[in-house]
């Protein structure tokens, strides 16, 4: 396990928000970085989860964290880092690969993405599988 916890996590969202809005981009800079500082794909996982509940429950939107969603960001990325290991930022991989800035593209992988279950923890999708 790496030595990556809550301060590295909120450290790198400030980071990726530029201390403005967090947009989906911006979540995306976010995961991006995560995966460059952690040991592998579950290690980020965990730090974004830790990092996007925390600061939801301190915004005073605790709904607004899911886990499943969070999940499947970081483990998008890190395939297509793995299958394009020549794309260096999440810009350049956005220009590669257009679906990667849609917000609502794990709503193709699952139909259940309002249960509890999947908000609170990791749910396999139920449409599509993912990579």
């Amino acid at each position: 396990m790496s030595n990556l916890d809550l301060a590295d996590g909120l450290r790198l969202l400030h980071e990726a928000s530029g201390g403005e809005y967090l947009g989906h981009q911006a979540h995306l800079r976010f995961a991006w970085s995560l995966l460059d500082e952690a040991d592998d794909q579950e290690d980020a996982s965990r730090v974004a989860c830790l990092t996007i509940r925390h600061a939801a429950e301190m915004g005073g939107t605790p709904a607004k964290y899911h886990a499943t969603v969070t999940i499947f960001w970081i483990r998008l990325l890190q395939h297509l880092r793995d299958t394009h290991p020549d794309v260096s930022s999440v810009s350049d991989m956005l220009e590669r690969h257009p679906p990667l800035g849609d917000s609502t593209l794990p709503e193709r992988h699952w139909s259940n993405l309002d249960d509890d279950e999947a908000r609170a923890h990791w749910v396999e999708p139920d449409l599509i599988p993912i990579p």
